[in-house]
């Protein structure tokens, strides 16, 4: 168990890690620059092997990587590296493309991620193909549906679940008539909507409502801070009840920063827990509130593209991850203390790994791109250590028109040093401090065999 958890998030990290420090070896290489050790990892080494002027090697802390290269810090008589082959002293044109190539072959490889996603195909969640209530006034109702029926083929080709129903009604022309053929216990019949009625025909389908059983808990999310599991029954929100899935969004979305009382049942038990819906993109607005939880999934339906429709949804798509990456490192910076519980270390990372990866190969590949996309912005933060302070070191120089004087190389990298030390313990604290707030609650529901107190 603690293998498949652990797995997918080394893998995950293990090729961001490569990808990154890849970059920055290719790049040196074509500089003309010397690169003494390509790691995977820091701290002693696991394994290594030495091929021409590089050793290669994985090492123990599977926390990052590094590219070292010659002349990468002052002599230690004081002064600084000197010759092409040193990256201090190389042209400022050189470090930048050193220092830039690191992210900008995580961006390469978030958009080959999103484009392979369309190839391999993209998972959306299906249900039966039965339908739900059928109000009298619809165009389906007069068509002679009633709920319960089942949608067994349109336009002769048949299909077997929900999405498919409209995936096969989406290939017969918008002008034409729709057949549906419909299965009501043993009989069959086929209704014929004409091609005027056809939209109005298809707004007034609906499937049975889901239950308001979790089917996933986030990671980090309100709700598995609460102590919420797979498979609890949400019984009522502040004391209403709950019967459908649908109703919760009414009953949480508006709720932002104000804490619920949830009365859930689990194991046949039923016990309230507080949670707190939280504005996790930063929309604002009165329905903005989220917890973190998504309705069980009865089934799946995998659209894949062809590979001129995946090149152009995965460009289209890896602009918007990089534009909700920089909002969420955004909202970190204008309200830290509301979005810090956000930040995640190695731990978060293998812990959402593993939850999307059990929820498919397009949402694992997808989290890959997007991790990606976060270690290539966070790298490019103007930060002294991080790739954005070597590309702003060499800036400086293009502009002054000289580099940097020791003492001042060794100042930018102490602050560096302090920025990213403090912001490392914040986050590598972060992942234990959200992972025992959830055993606390999950300690203090009901547990098998217990009898769970009445509420008040």
């Amino acid at each position: 168990m603690i293998g498949n958890m652990i797995l997918p998030g080394l893998i995950l990290l293990g090729i961001v890690i490569f990808v990154h420090e890849l970059g920055h070896f290719l790049m040196a290489k074509w500089r003309g620059v010397r690169v003494l050790k390509f790691s995977l990892g820091f701290g002693p080494a696991l394994f290594r092997f030495t091929s021409g002027e590089t050793e290669y090697r994985i090492s123990w802390i599977p926390l990052g990587g590094y590219v070292s290269m010659a002349g990468d810090s002052p002599n230690e008589d004081g002064s600084m590296p000197e010759g092409d082959d040193q990256f201090l002293s190389h042209s400022w044109q050189g470090r930048a493309l050193i220092a830039i190539a690191g992210p900008l072959a995580n961006l390469i490889t978030a958009c080959v991620i999103m484009i392979v996603i369309g190839l391999v195909g993209v998972t959306y969640p299906d249900y039966p193909n039965v339908l739900g209530a059928v109000p009298d006034t619809t165009v389906a109702a007069h068509a002679g549906l009633r709920a319960g029926d089942r949608l067994t083929a349109v336009a002769g080709r048949p299909v077997s679940s929900w999405v498919a129903f409209f995936v096969a009604e989406k290939l017969v022309p918008e002008r034409r008539p729709l057949d549906v053929e419909v299965t009501r216990g043993v009989t069959k019949f086929t209704a014929h909507v004409a091609a005027a009625d056809r939209r109005a025909f298809l707004n007034g389908l609906d499937r049975p409502p889901d239950p308001p059983v979790i089917g996933t808990v986030m990671t980090g999310m309100p709700a598995y801070k609460a102590g919420l599991k797979d498979g609890d029954s949400i019984l009522a929100v502040n004391g209403r009840p709950v019967r459908v899935w649908e109703d919760l969004p009414r009953e949480i979305s508006s709720q932002t920063d104000r804490p619920v009382v949830m009365r859930i049942q689990r194991h046949g038990k039923a016990f309230d827990l507080t949670v707190t819906p939280v504005d996790p993109g930063g929309v604002g607005g009165s329905n903005a509130g989220r917890i973190g939880i998504e309705a069980r999934r009865l089934g799946n339906y995998v659209e894949r593209y062809p590979l001129l429709q995946s090149i152009q949804l995965g460009f289209f798509a890896t602009i918007d991850l990089v534009g909700s990456v920089y909002r969420g490192m955004w909202l970190t910076v204008t309200r830290p203390l509301y979005y810090r519980e956000y930040l995640g270390g190695p731990m978060f990372i293998a812990q959402a790994a593993s939850e999307q990866a059990r929820r498919g190969l397009d949402a694992y590949l997808q989290f890959l791109a997007m991790i990606n996309v976060a270690i290539m912005a966070f790298n490019l933060l103007p930060i002294p250590v991080l790739d954005g302070g070597h590309i702003a070191l060499a800036l400086f120089q293009a502009v002054r028109g000289q580099s940097v004087s020791y003492r001042s190389y060794v100042r930018f990298q102490k602050v560096g040093l302090v920025v990213i030390g403090t912001l490392f313990i914040l986050i590598l604290a972060n992942d234990p401090l959200r992972w025992l707030q959830r055993q606390r609650a999950l300690d203090k529901a009901p547990q098998e065999g217990e009898v769970a107190p009445n509420p008040p």
